[in-house]
């Protein structure tokens, strides 16, 4: 019998720092950011919406955290999705970088009428203290077109080995019941971590805005539970969005 396998994941859209949020803006709240990602605790963590300045400070703030990602137009360049792993006992095996369209290991490719491209980084990862193996995904889908988010859903499903405990995470830009746009994992045996409350509040604060940001995992694991985490550190929103936390378990 495989030894057991506890993970705590996390994904969040930290907002890009380039966008005018007034005093929201990334300057004024990136210490916040960090505390926010810092209290989720998470072995393996997805961003959306990361600039290379962004990520640079928060590795900084973070030193724990190894980093995986590309922008989105190659390299640095452009907003990136990136993967953290904290702690000596994950090890990354492979890392890649995948792009939504028909040429997906070209940067900057985009699906039709695409405001810009959109990536999935994609680790596969062994935990050193089960010798347990497991893949992770990270995401951000076309915030205009249902149609490109549909499709791209479908892309990456088809890049996963249904044999491999997978965990899918990201801004899907689509609420739970949307089976338009997760039917595709769903049909392959991935569950949502169940959570209350909404995600994106747009500097609000509320906790019922959409819920847009999703954790799912292969059949292979349990959920043990999940939450959407409202801290504001030093009274400041971290974000626009909330981040959602989840604990699984490997048997």
């Amino acid at each position: 019998m495989e030894p057991s396998l506890e993970l705590r994941v996390a994904t969040f859209n930290v907002r890009n720092g380039r966008a005018l949020d007034w005093l929201n803006s990334w300057w004024f709240r990136r210490g916040a950011t960090a505390a926010a990602i810092g209290a989720l605790g998470a072995e393996v963590l997805g961003l959306q919406e990361v600039y290379e300045f962004q990520r640079t400070y928060l590795a900084r703030k973070l030193p724990g955290l190894r980093w995986y990602s590309q922008g989105r137009d190659g390299g640095t360049s452009g907003e990136q999705c990136p993967v953290a792993v904290s702690g000596g006992f994950i090890r990354v095996l492979e890392h890649r970088t995948r792009w939504f369209g028909d040429t997906p290991d070209v940067p900057g490719t985009r699906l039709p009428d695409a405001s810009f491209p959109r990536v999935a980084t994609i680790l596969r990862c062994r935990d050193q203290r089960t010798a347990r193996e497991f893949t992770v995904v990270n995401t951000h889908l076309d915030e205009r077109h249902a149609a490109n988010r549909v499709a791209s859903v479908r892309q990456l499903t088809g890049w996963l080995d249904p044999a491999l405990p997978a965990v899918v995470l990201g801004d899907f830009n689509a609420g739970p019941g949307d089976r338009g746009v997760l039917g595709p994992l769903l049909e392959a045996g991935f569950r949502l971590a169940p959570v209350t409350g909404g995600t994106a509040h747009r500097f609000t604060g509320a906790a019922d805005g959409k819920r847009i940001d999703h954790i799912l995992a292969s059949a292979h694991w349990t959920i043990e539970e999940a939450e959407v985490e409202r801290e504001r550190p030093g009274g400041r929103l971290p974000s626009d969005h909330w981040p959602v936390r989840a604990t699984l378990r490997l048997s």
